[in-house]
């Protein structure tokens, strides 16, 4: 896999730039959101079918149920980091209340909580990508939910897979770093990031294709 290439992608098109603005913009409106998981379904869905590159900011209401269902799938993913998460938070926030004598067991206890969820998050996270795929290719919700394809895929791409979610995963950790520069870095992190994921769907819709069932 040509890493150079597959960041480059977006710019091949023509009107890129026009693209990014509108997503970056529409990118951090609440729901209206959704339309941007939407386009990056759409982007995936091209590669998919042989015919990679950005697709057109139009079909408004099937963007905004394709990122709907999307969502959806990463949220029942996600499902279990979450609940990890957020049970140890109560419980220590419930020890919390009723302790005063010492909390650093208690603080101790909710970050290491916070860290292996992230962790599974991370875990979890990793299969998105191919599952999002399925549910591209077949249009059924059902298909990014059968454990046997979804691992059977990503093995027999594995190397590559591996290697783009590290590199999507690093680029997002170095645009959240820029975003700490006061008012010009959070404007890069906006447009930045709905770039990276416009790259990374093309790559996973790719790997896709060269996967096997």
């Amino acid at each position: 896999m040509d890493i150079g290439s597959a960041v480059k992608f977006p710019t091949e098109d023509e009107k890129w730039i026009a693209k990014v603005v509108i997503g970056g913009i529409l990118s951090i409106i609440p729901i209206v959101n959704l339309l941007v998981t939407g386009f990056y379904l759409k982007t995936m869905e091209k590669a998919i079918k042989g015919s990679p590159g950005m697709p057109e900011w139009e079909g408004w209401g099937e963007l905004f149920v394709k990122g709907l269902l999307a969502t959806i799938i990463c949220f029942i993913y996600l499902l279990i980091p979450l609940i990890v998460v957020t049970v140890a938070v109560v419980m220590v926030g419930g020890l919390a209340s009723t302790v005063t004598a010492d909390t650093f067991p208690n603080i101790f206890a909710m970050f290491s909580a916070i860290i292996i969820g992230g962790i599974l998050a991370i875990i979890f996270g990793f299969f998105i990508p191919m599952a999002l795929a399925m549910y591209v290719a077949s249009g059924s919700v059902g298909n990014a939910f059968k454990p046997g394809e979804l691992i059977s895929r990503i093995k027999s791409v594995l190397g590559d897979y591996i290697l783009a979610y590290v590199v999507i995963f690093v680029l997002m950790v170095v645009l959240s770093l820029i975003s700490a520069i006061p008012l010009l870095g959070w404007i890069i992190a906006i447009f930045g990031g709905f770039y990276i994921g416009v790259v990374a769907m093309n790559i996973f819709g790719n790997l896709y294709v060269a996967s096997n069932a």
